[in-house]
């Protein structure tokens, strides 16, 4: 009783704790307000919370999904996957809405989950292995809910072969570059999923969902001047996803492939740039320094190579790497006929973004 007094009194009378009532009789708005309050502490996601009501059904899901997670993870360079994905993964391939909440996973959809579970743990692995054969990992792989059309098509008897297999390339690739799951990702799956279910059986094409208009009139095709915006970024996950379109014949899974500067990084300091001189004579200006600085970081000036060669490589000038028997032949989209000492930057970079283009547009628009 003293208890209860002294509860009522710092509630009531002192007000020393915070707190508001919840009138909604909703268990799922209890789940996000403890999700919110227990990320001060051993965070938990929604999924985490709903593993009660899916256990209560399915005793040994946690042990399946655990054991599927941790596999996954392990695929490759490795991945971040969570126990969201999975989940999601579930809803979205029984044509359930993918929003975690408790009134998805009732008795009925549990079940039939469960039933179906050595179906889905193979299309997400298989999904996976694929993302490894991509060179994907959790170091460029930005969206992981992009992959869940992947496991969808697969479980539905999709075919990973092929031309197929180039067009859940450019999927995966375009979906990722275009931010199509952003804020709104259930609205992007089910549109994509509506696509999906009227070709059943069908080899992946990325054309029959360039109709589909995302939150943000964004689409997933690309206009010649979205390609050339391509060549504005700088090195990071999304320069390697371009790079992996023009260069689909590594094996990715086989070997690690690093993102190369062909005119090597070092040699842009500004103390080496300042003494540069250009064809016409002239030095290299400040402003035209810093252009240089920033334009070795961008796509016309990255190729990718198989990691220990990459290191081997390592600050020498392109045009003593290309003396090498067999890299001048090998090296893609290599502009010919021009110089490639580092004076004549300017128009190896034009020139090697114009084959680089031409390639791009062939697969993109």
């Amino acid at each position: 009783m003293n208890n209860i007094l002294l509860l009522h009194e710092q509630l009531v009378t002192k007000e020393l704790i915070n707190y508001f009532e919840v009138e909604a009789d909703s268990i799922d708005s209890v789940l996000d307000i403890f999700v919110r309050v227990n990320s001060g502490g051993t965070v938990l996601s929604k999924s985490d919370l709903l593993f009660s009501t899916v256990v209560s059904i399915w005793d040994k899901a946690r042990d399946e999904i655990d054991e599927l997670l941790t596999s996954i993870n392990r695929k490759g360079e490795g991945f971040r996957f969570s126990s969201d994905f999975i989940m999601r993964s579930c809803l979205y391939i029984t044509n359930l809405s993918t929003t975690l909440k408790v009134e998805a996973f009732r008795k009925k959809s549990v079940l039939d989950i469960k039933s179906r579970w050595q179906e889905i743990k193979k299309a997400i692995t298989e999904t996976v292995e694929l993302l490894c054969d991509f060179g994907f990992s959790a170091e460029n792989l930005t969206s992981y809910v992009a992959a869940m059309p992947i496991v969808y098509y697969r479980f539905n008897g999709g075919t990973f072969e092929g031309q197929a297999r180039r067009e859940l390339q450019k999927y995966i690739v375009v979906a990722q570059l275009k931010q199509i799951f952003g804020a709104s990702n259930n609205s992007a799956l089910q549109s994509i999923r509506e696509i999906l279910k009227t070709i059943p059986g069908k080899p992946f094409a990325l054309c029959s969902l360039q109709k589909i208009r995302f939150s943000g009139d964004r689409y997933l095709r690309y206009t010649p001047e979205e390609i050339d915006a391509l060549f504005d970024r700088e090195i990071g996950a999304y320069t390697f996803m371009v790079l992996s379109l023009l260069y689909p014949n590594l094996k990715y899974s086989q070997k690690g492939f690093h993102q190369d500067h062909m005119h090597p990084y070092a040699g842009f300091t500004e103390d080496k740039l300042s003494k540069i001189v250009l064809t016409d004579g002239s030095p290299l200006e400040k402003d035209k320094i810093a252009e240089w600085q920033r334009r070795r970081n961008t796509l016309a000036n990255l190729q990718l190579l198989e990691g220990r060669e990459n290191e081997y490589k390592n600050k020498t000038p392109l045009s003593d790497w290309l003396k090498i028997p067999g890299n001048s032949e090998n090296a893609k989209y290599l502009p010919k006929g021009i110089s490639y000492n580092l004076e004549n930057f300017e128009e190896f970079m034009l020139k090697r973004q114009q084959l680089m283009t031409a390639e791009l547009n062939s697969l993109l628009l």
